[in-house]
């Protein structure tokens, strides 16, 4: 029995698909929203000020009685300067990367699930994948408006506030890899992960365990690529730029 949801002729494109592009766009504007209010309130642009005074910190103990001090105010000066190309940047992942990863994240989801049912010789869903993909998506949408009200509320730096397994680290200090890794495990990020396993198991594309092996797969991949984005990201705002 074909599990597709009917399909209604609406320029050649079904209800699905008008389902799940409707869908995305709102998710991605409420993204926009609440990055928007991160930057509006203070809260991004103090955090990329505290990365590069950070680095700030790390050129003087670098230069301290090795190096001159007209070259340490140089390299000083250069780091303060790099702060609007930084801003660029974070803008960019705000405001481009973040709501396209909604829509990335559906769709691979969806193919993952349509490519297990195909060789798997179930029907082929691909569309109401599609579409209910992109309402799992609000997961991510809700942990991100979670870490905004909790910034507005408790008027904390965004290093100090998050929803990630990294609350579950004692007190001290860790490797950046492993940091950053706990600091991608969001805990409305799994809730996310497991919905979409859930859902590809209902709807007959693939056995549980397919389902939480795909998931868990792209999940990882995700996490992994964040953090490495992340690692590159965070050693550069605070690269000493005092030539040895």
């Amino acid at each position: 029995m074909d599990l597709a949801p009917p399909r209604e002729s609406t320029g050649g494109r079904s209800t699905a698909e008008l389902r799940f592009g409707a869908i995305l766009c709102v998710w991605m504007v409420l993204i926009l929203a609440l990055n928007g209010a991160r930057w509006i309130a203070g809260f991004r642009p103090v955090l990329l000020a505290v990365a590069v005074e950070r680095g700030v910190q790390r050129i003087e103990a670098d230069g301290k009685g090795e190096t001159g001090d007209d070259l340490v105010r140089k390299a000083i000066r250069t780091q303060r300067d790099s702060l609007p190309f930084w801003t660029v940047v974070f803008v960019f992942g705000d405001f481009v990367i973040e709501p396209f990863a909604l829509v990335l994240r559906a769709v691979c989801v969806a193919i993952g699930f349509t490519a297990i049912a195909a060789m798997t010789g179930r029907p082929l869903q691909f569309e109401r994948a599609l579409s209910d993909s992109a309402w799992i998506q609000g997961f991510w949408v809700l942990g991100l408006a979670v870490r905004v009200g909790l910034l507005v509320v408790l008027r904390r730096g965004e290093d100090d506030l998050d929803t990630s397994l990294g609350l579950l680290l004692p007190p001290g200090t860790y490797p950046a890899a492993t940091w950053l890794m706990l600091r991608e495990c969001d805990v409305f990020a799994l809730l996310g992960w497991v919905s979409l396993a859930t859902s590809g198991w209902r709807r007959g594309d693939a056995n549980l365990a397919a389902a939480v092996v795909l998931c868990s797969g792209l999940g990882f991949f995700e996490m992994s690529l964040r953090t490495a984005v992340g690692l590159v990201l965070g050693s550069a705002m605070r690269l000493s730029l005092i030539a040895s």
